[in-house]
Formats: C-alpha cells, sequence, structure tokens
C-alpha cells in the first residue's frame, strides 16, 4: 500500500516537473527573440484587426454643472499574435500563458474627450492571456473622467447621450483597425445609478482623417435617462403649491394687515427655490431649460401680485381705517336668480329702501349700479377682478410648461 502512495507521489513530481520545464522552455522559445515595436503579423503590408467589448461598470456621477461624466469601464481587447503560437503537446500541454504586459505586444488606446490623463489603460496590473492558437485576450480598466454636452431643455425629464472615443495611436487604419465585437455596450455587471438610468447604447467604429493619415476610432454612445421624480417632488410640486397660494393674497381683507406681508413671503419663497434650481444647472446659454423659464414666469407674477396688493391697500387707505368693504367697479348681471344672490353694492352705490329718494341721480355710474345691484349682480371689486387676472396667467403659464414638457 505504501508502494502505491510512492508511485503516486513520483508520478506528479514528475509531472510538475514536466510542466515548470515546459513552461520555461516556451517561455524561451516564444519570447527569445519577440519584440514588442513589430506588429504581430508576418506580413506587416496588413492590418492588425483588434476586436473589443465595452464593459460599463458604473456610473458613478453626472456633474451637470461642469458637464462632465465619471464612470469605471472595462475593455475586453482580443486581437491574434501570429508571432505566440505553439502546440500544447510539445510544451507538457500549456495551452495558456499570462506574460507580463510590459514583455507582449498590445495596442495603445487613448480617450481624446478624457479630461484627465488620455492613456487610461497605462496600468500595468491589467490581466492578459496568450493562448496556444495566437488568440490574445486583454481586459483594461480604468475610471474615467470625460467629457458629456448635455441638453438640458427638459430637465428634470431629459435623455442624454454620452459619447466614449477611443483612438489607437501610433497606427493608422492601414495597420490597426478597431472592430466592435457588440453592437452596444455590455451592461450585464452595470451598478445602477439612484439618479440616471441607461436607456440605450450602441457601439460603432468610425475612420476620421487628420491630415495625411486616416484612424480607426471606436466609439460608444450612451443615453442616459433621468430619474426625475427627486426633483419632482422637492422642487416642482413645492414651487407650483407656493405660486398657487400666492394668487390667494387677494381674498385677503385690507384691514387683516396682512395683506402685503403675505404677497412679500411667497415672493421670498420662490426666490428661494430659484436659487436652488440655478446650482443644479449649468452656466450656459445654448439651451436654456424650460423650468428656469417656468419658474421665471412664476416668479414674474409673484412680483405683479406684491405691487398689485400694494396699489391695492393704497388706492382707499381711508377706507381701510373705517374697515369698510370695497367699492365695487362694476356689477356683472346674473343670468339667473338664486335666493340671496342678489349683489350688495358698498356704499355710495348701495340702495336701501327707506332711503331710495334720496340717491343722487346725476351721477349715470351710480343709477347703472343702483339698477343692476337691485336685479341682483356680481359685484366685481379691485381684489376680485386682481384674482381672476392672476389665476388665468398662472394657469397659461403651468399649462403651457406641462405642455412644452411632455412633447
Amino acid at each position: 500500500m505504501k508502494l502505491m502512495y510512492v508511485l503516486v507521489l513520483l508520478v506528479l513530481c514528475r509531472f510538475t516537473v514536466g510542466s515548470i520545464e515546459g513552461m520555461k522552455r516556451l517561455y524561451s522559445d516564444m519570447f527569445g527573440n519577440y519584440s514588442t515595436k513589430i506588429r504581430p503579423l508576418y506580413n506587416q503590408s496588413q492590418n492588425v484587426d483588434v476586436h473589443s467589448i465595452f464593459n460599463l461598470i458604473a456610473i458613478t456621477e453626472v456633474d451637470q454643472v461642469r458637464q462632465i461624466l465619471h464612470s469605471n469601464v472595462w475593455m475586453n481587447l482580443t486581437w491574434q499574435d501570429e508571432f505566440l503560437t505553439w502546440k500544447p503537446e510539445d510544451y507538457s500541454g500549456i495551452k495558456s500563458i499570462h506574460p507580463p504586459l510590459t514583455d507582449i505586444w498590445r495596442p495603445k488606446l487613448i480617450v481624446p474627450v478624457s479630461l484627465e490623463d488620455r492613456d487610461v489603460f497605462k496600468d500595468e496590473t491589467s490581466s492578459i492571456t496568450v493562448y496556444s492558437d495566437g488568440t490574445v485576450t486583454w481586459f483594461p480598466g480604468a475610471n474615467f473622467v470625460t467629457d458629456c454636452k448635455l441638453d438640458l431643455t427638459l430637465f428634470p425629464f431629459d435623455v442624454q447621450t454620452c459619447q466614449f472615443r477611443f483612438l489607437p495611436v501610433s497606427y493608422n487604419s492601414d495597420e490597426l483597425k478597431m472592430v466592435s465585437s457588440l453592437t452596444s455596450a455590455n451592461t450585464q455587471g452595470y451598478t445602477e445609478n439612484g439618479e440616471w438610468s441607461i436607456s440605450a447604447s450602441r457601439a460603432y467604429t468610425i475612420e476620421n482623417t487628420f491630415v495625411d493619415f486616416t484612424y480607426s476610432f471606436l466609439y460608444i454612445d450612451i443615453h442616459l435617462e433621468r430619474r426625475p421624480m427627486f426633483f419632482v417632488l422637492n422642487v416642482i410640486i413645492p414651487v407650483v403649491v407656493l405660486s398657487f397660494l400666492n394668487i390667494f393674497v387677494f381674498l385677503l381683507p385690507c384691514d387683516s394687515g396682512e395683506k402685503v406681508s403675505y404677497a412679500i413671503t411667497c415672493l421670498l419663497a420662490l426666490t428661494v427655490f430659484m436659487s436652488i434650481v440655478s446650482e443644479l444647472l449649468p452656466k450656459s446659454s445654448d439651451n436654456i431649460p424650460m423650468v428656469t423659464v417656468y419658474l421665471t414666469c412664476l416668479l414674474g407674477i409673484s412680483v405683479l401680485s406684491v405691487v398689485a396688493t400694494i396699489l391695492i391697500v393704497m388706492k382707499d387707505p381711508a377706507k381701510v381705517n373705517k374697515k369698510t368693504p370695497q367699492s365695487p367697479l362694476f356689477v356683472i348681471p346674473r343670468l339667473f336668480r338664486f335666493p340671496g344672490s342678489s349683489c350688495k353694492v358698498m356704499d355710495q352705490v348701495q340702495l336701501d329702501s327707506k332711503s331710495k329718494g334720496s340717491v343722487d341721480y346725476r351721477n349715470p355710474i351710480r343709477k347703472v349700479l343702483e339698477d343692476q345691484s337691485s336685479s341682483g349682480g356680481y359685484c366685481v371689486t379691485v381684489d376680485s377682478l386682481s384674482m381672476v387676472i392672476f389665476t388665468a396667467l398662472w394657469t397659461v403659464v403651468s399649462v403651457g410648461f406641462l405642455i412644452q414638457i411632455t412633447k
């Protein structure tokens, strides 16, 4: 029994020694005369096809003020190296090796839209594998900081397109061509972002000419759709409700003493929300966000309501001191009569049944108001007229904003 164990151990040791010797011979044969400066082709007039897969791991941040995209990306690059082929049976059955990155030819890719170091794949710790048929796979990864032009016209219901570009430097399209293995980005390992979701993606290659040389570019388009609920619940809905409450300032009586302060408080609250929104948007005039136009219109309506309120209070201070109601501007006759629906015209226009004969009929306006009030009608005061006007303005602005956003 012990003899059996000894024989098995000897076979394992011999196989291990053989593998080590085979690996040493393989590295010696493959890299003895290998040069990383020469493209891995025996026929140097041909081009090297580099097949690529763009793996998007995470969107860490979309800086919409500076218009910068922060992302975590891994690439899967594959090409054929004709100098690194062998028969596994000649080297103890070894089918693949993992040489150091500095010992093998690699396509050097740069990211032209990067705002930091453009050579983002210079990390020497990424994995590279060479198979016996000459297939080489390389998995470089990096955290990208790239430029992303944002169109915030429909903010916060916008969809943005951010583009990644990869250029193989030192080689034109006759020497090296980028080939996209997929028609879109690989998002199987993607970590969801709380503010943005990926609605679609596209991967393709284009040959661009600079001066006298043509280069093969790899393009990746990522379509990002904003999740708007946070902004809607924390900004838009409070602003809409606050601007609607601003209209009710015209229901307050002048003698309450809170009419002007109520209007100014609503104006200041809208100003605060405007400052919050402005901090979230880029300092650019290329495309004005509709929400900014909407908030500006609401702010203008609030300013006009404050001015109208001040003029109403200042119109007749004597009546405010006497705590008497406002006199109507005019009376709209009712089409239908309801019990107790007749208009009670104030002060000089109101007719009492006992003093009907003492009315000064030389004033034709008073007589018209008297006739209309006696037959029943709607009394229209400055406050009620202002409330109708500002309600109409608020409705037009809000409905227009909703129509533009939902297009």
